[in-house]
């Protein structure tokens, strides 16, 4: 049987259903239809949609206030708006510090701008604290509640910011379209300088616009080596165009910068002493020309960082020099100066630091007080008990650690080549180049250029130059050509082209490359030092240890006396015992009898048969570094011993750093050897 629907009819139904008028017309009480309504509303969404860049803090602030008003009504709606806050502030910081790669392939280009990530954390942090406080406490409350204003401050304080970066950073169309097609036209066409390379990422500056060159061949280099060559395509100045290496991007990319006026022309006071970081042990000593901070190591969780810094005359070394002296001076950071000039480089600091002295022969005798205080410290560490990262007790600590017990010890040698000409002088600064940074010891040796003449004769000196430029580099104008790729190997800059003065005719001092934790090729410059003289009265003298200053000799027990003789105007003279006799035949007629003494009096007893006796038993040939290792003797003593077994016929040398017994000349040298001698 079929189912039955019974509909019953009312007469409210009817009078409904013609009560509705005609199809698009008007309802008669004067109501628009909903679909009049829902398109209003889209309109709304669309308008909001394409202003949302510029009404983003309007929004944000609504948004805010209609979250307070809705968690207020909850019984428990603050805790919600706590836990919102904290998850927000989380994905914000994680936002600002992460980056990562699935194989080849980077998830994200770049970490957000440092005052971008700053302005989110503020953002989330002050924006959640103000809904937890409205939900808290009954929502706006229009009348008689802070909470209006202070949304209303909250939305001008980061709208503010929000606007202005989108001014700075939003390029014109106009501007984008003529510098890329310039460079379409110009560069990569098939004469220019790179053919089928590609600029994409231009941004506007306030110093002219920056973008990123993708290469169709060759790595980032090949970029830097034509950037003169692209200047002249785009038409602009040399000194006009920098090009570097487009850091944790890929190899064919290079980021550009063109100037219309260099940032660095400006420059930056000195901030004070407050540029060192004690937890990283670096330094912020000036800026790039993008404004990122350029960092100098004092320090790193090895030990101390040698440095070396080259600059011609008026390249702005000697201000500096005033700047990390006056770091140290302020950070505990224990300062030897010695500037052969008659302390005209540095006058300052001459009693501003534990001890100054302004004669190469007062620097040579400085390193040897130098020599005596690192196997002092390092005979006292290799016994020493310390408790390690895991909380295990430890004895004989390999590695040095600022203030716990010594503080640092920084030894500058202004105008270096001076001391390193002197009798002995290579032989002591390379031992204590590779022994002295466990020892808590960094040197600062500057010149004029890093020519291999400067650092003194014979093999040794190019191991100096080595090792004291695998720290920190510091390369102001210098003077040739020659020897740019010499202070920065490795490296496609020129600093002897940068200019001597800018084109409104100041002095360019200060201005260079910095080879340190930062590793941009990439000018930068360094902070001007107004009133180094305030550093340098200011504050209190660190100075060594008692126990290291126990094992000094006269030469630094005797050095305030000296210094105050010498401010009388009275002529003053370094202990007899301030350097060994190695140097007291300096000024012998007969140089090959100076250094034949010189390296006798270097010896100690017993030293030949020693080393003698190592490579008979040793049975093949061995680097002189671990002949030194093995027998305990400097590789200064060794050296000597070797060359003098080498003229009685008792040891010859099979390679460049590498010794064997005359028994033993023959025997293929190992792999681990050469590596070591190297």
């Amino acid at each position: 049987m079929a189912n039955t629907v019974i509909v019953e009819k009312h007469l409210e139904d009817q009078i409904a259903r013609t009560s509705g008028g005609k199809r698009g017309g008007r309802r008669k009480d004067g109501a628009k239809p909903e679909r009049h309504n829902s398109k209003d509303a889209r309109r709304a969404l669309r308008l909001a949609y394409r202003t949302r860049r510029g009404m983003a803090p309007i929004y944000a602030t609504s948004a805010l206030a209609l979250s307070g008003s809705v968690l207020s009504t909850a019984p428990d709606g603050w805790k919600t708006a706590v836990a919102a806050t904290v998850t927000t502030a989380a994905l914000t910081t994680a936002w600002g510090r992460w980056e990562g790669r699935v194989g080849k392939k980077r998830l994200r280009k770049r970490l957000p701008a440092r005052n971008d990530f700053i302005a989110a954390v503020s953002a989330t942090t002050s924006g959640g604290g103000l809904v937890t406080a409205m939900a808290a406490t009954g929502g706006v409350q229009v009348g008689g509640s802070p909470f209006p204003a202070l949304l209303v401050a909250w939305g001008l304080g980061h709208g503010i910011y929000w606007w202005r970066r989108g001014r700075r950073t939003a390029a014109p169309v106009l501007d984008l379209t003529e510098q890329m097609k310039a460079w379409q036209d110009k560069v990569a066409c098939s004469d220019g300088s790179l053919p089928g390379s590609t600029l994409v990422n231009v941004i506007t500056t306030d110093y002219g616009w920056t973008g990123v060159i993708v290469l169709k061949k060759g790595n980032w280099r090949r970029a830097v080596s034509a950037m003169n060559d692209i200047a002249g395509d785009l038409d602009i100045p040399d000194e006009m165009i920098q090009i570097e290496k487009a850091v944790g991007m890929s190899a064919r990319r290079a980021i550009i910068a063109v100037f219309n006026r260099n940032p660095l022309q400006k420059g930056t006071d000195h901030p004070g002493p407050r540029i060192l970081d004690m937890t990283t042990g670096q330094a912020q000593v000036g800026i790039f020309y993008d404004g990122e901070p350029a960092h100098y190591a004092f320090w790193k969780p090895s030990g101390p960082v040698h440095s070396v810094v080259y600059g011609a005359t008026d390249g702005g070394k000697s201000r500096f020099l005033d700047m990390l002296l006056g770091t140290e001076r302020h950070n505990g950071i224990v300062s030897w100066v010695c500037d052969p000039q008659g302390g005209q480089s540095l006058p300052r600091w001459r009693e501003s630091v534990d001890w100054y002295e302004d004669t190469a022969q007062g620097g040579l005798a400085m390193l040897y007080e130098v020599r005596k205080i690192m196997y002092e410290r390092s005979a006292r560490y290799s016994l020493m008990e310390f408790t390690d990262h895991k909380g295990r007790k430890l004895r004989g600590r390999d590695h040095f650690v600022v203030g716990d017990p010594d503080p640092l010890i920084s030894v500058t040698i202004d105008e270096a080549h001076r001391v390193l000409k002197l009798q002995g002088a290579v032989d002591l600064v390379f031992e204590i180049v590779l022994m002295a940074r466990k020892c808590g010891i960094k040197l600062r040796l500057v010149f004029q250029g890093p020519k291999s003449n400067y650092y003194g004769s014979g093999p040794e000196s190019t191991d100096i130059r080595e090792q004291l430029q695998s720290g920190n580099t510091v390369m102001f104008r210098t003077a040739s050509t020659l020897t740019d790729s010499i202070g920065l190997p490795g490296w496609d800059v020129n600093p002897s082209a940068l200019p001597m003065y800018w084109p409104d005719k100041t002095s360019t001092a200060g201005l260079g490359y910095i080879k340190g934790p930062d590793n941009r090729q990439a000018m930068f410059r360094a902070h001007f030092d107004r009133d180094p003289a305030h550093w340098a009265t200011t504050g209190t003298t660190p100075t060594i240890e008692a126990s290291a200053a126990a094992c000094t000799g006269k030469a630094y027990t005797e050095r305030l006396d000296r210094l105050a003789a010498r401010l009388r105007g009275e002529t003053v003279t370094l202990p007899d015992d301030a350097i060994p006799a190695v140097t007291a035949v300096v000024s012998s007629a007969d140089p090959i009898a100076a250094a034949t003494a010189a390296i006798e009096a270097e010896a100690p007893a017993g030293t030949d048969e020693t080393v003698y006796a190592f490579l008979l038993q040793r049975g093949r040939p061995v680097g002189r570094n671990t002949i030194a290792q093995e027998t305990r003797l400097t590789v200064g003593a060794v050296k000597n011993a070797l060359t003098r077994l080498k003229r009685e016929g008792r040891a010859i040398a099979t390679d460049r750093g590498i010794w064997a017994h005359p028994n033993h000349a023959d025997i293929p040298v190992d792999t681990a050897e050469l590596a070591e001698a190297a």
